[in-house]
């Protein structure tokens, strides 16, 4: 977690650790909060953080020292005053909850301060949120809750009224890239991937099988059939994205990378080419022969018809309907001389 001194949770989101050191010099700190951000945006970091800062016996200019037998205990996993709890699958289950009750319950073993982390609370059942609220509500005293969430309207109301509500701002490109190295993202993935969400529990789940692999592969050579052999990339719809597009959420990433290919297209033809700003950076010679090919204003209104496609499939239009009929409409725009 730490490198030279600072902590992962100083890196990711340095504004809300100067938020939390000035309420702590202020003794400020409240008894709950919830931690909202998409995955990877540095929750847990920032909870741990928080329980470094609590327990750390010398700390240095309102930070954990890091090398302290409770910093070095918290790091570990072994602290017994910070007690964690998390689903096991799609829901934080009744034992959990038990134990989190129990856990309440008891004085802190060691010292006058107790942490509990609840990580991706929105998964508790509404049964099992309401059994905590006198918990949450009315903790005692040196008890700290840090509830984690990626999705804050799924927490029950009554939780989010108890609790200091804190909006994790997605990571910055370089923070976020970091990240995806450190979970071995492949380069070239990260480059696209950013391009389209900022969450990287999300960018992991598409690691599955290869899939986003495939997937970018598959827009690719739909991409280049469509720009040099015209209706070839319909064949391409039925043959390769159809079947990468199996559920809605796969849907929408192949369509989020049509759009992106699009969009790094026009960008080269607007001279563009910072490499932070563009995505398919591994086939920029590919896109350059599209620009040389094409007018701006027919890449400008290519570019367009891709940004429709996101509507088209909260419609409920069904995908192969939507990659088809952008394809057929993308040649007609491509083939006007």
């Amino acid at each position: 977690m730490a490198e030279q001194g600072q902590t992962r949770a100083e890196k990711l989101q340095p504004a809300i650790i100067t938020r939390f050191q000035k309420i702590l010099s202020n003794k400020e700190l409240a008894h709950a909060y919830l931690l909202v951000g998409p995955g990877g945006s540095g929750k847990m970091s920032i909870a741990q953080w928080l329980s470094l800062r609590l327990f750390c016996l010398h700390p240095q200019d309102n930070k954990p020292d890091l090398t302290c037998a409770e910093c070095q205990r918290i790091l570990s996993g072994n602290h017994p005053d910070v007690v964690y709890a998390a689903p096991e699958g799609r829901q934080i289950k009744v034992d959990e909850i038990r134990h989190l009750k129990a856990e309440f319950s008891k004085s802190a073993v060691e010292g006058n301060k107790k942490i509990f982390i609840i990580k991706d609370a929105d998964k508790m059942t509404n049964g099992a949120a309401n059994s905590l609220l006198k918990f949450i509500e009315e903790p005692g005293a040196g008890v700290y809750i840090f509830m984690l969430t990626t999705n804050k309207s799924a927490v029950l109301p009554t939780i989010r009224s108890r609790t200091q509500v804190v909006e994790l701002p997605p990571l910055k490109r370089d923070a976020l890239l970091t990240v995806l190295t450190e979970h071995n993202i492949p380069q070239s993935q990260q480059q696209i991937a950013v391009g389209i969400t900022d969450s990287v529990a999300m960018i992991e789940q598409w690691q599955e099988d290869n899939w986003f692999e495939s997937a970018i592969k598959g827009v690719i050579q739909w991409y280049q059939d469509t720009t040099r052999n015209g209706m070839l990339g319909f064949v391409d719809v039925q043959t390769i994205l159809q079947k990468l597009a199996t559920d809605r959420d796969k849907q929408q990433v192949v369509l989020d990378l049509i759009t992106l290919i699009w969009r790094d297209t026009l960008m080269v033809n607007s001279e563009i080419k910072v490499a932070n700003r563009l995505h398919f950076n591994n086939i920029l010679g590919e896109i350059g022969e599209v620009v040389k090919k094409y007018s701006p204003q027919q890449l400008l209104a290519a570019s367009q018809l891709t940004l429709e496609t996101r509507h088209m499939l909260e419609q409920n239009i069904s995908f192969q309907n939507i990659v088809e009929q952008l394809t057929i409409r993308l040649v007609q725009v491509l083939s006007i001389s």
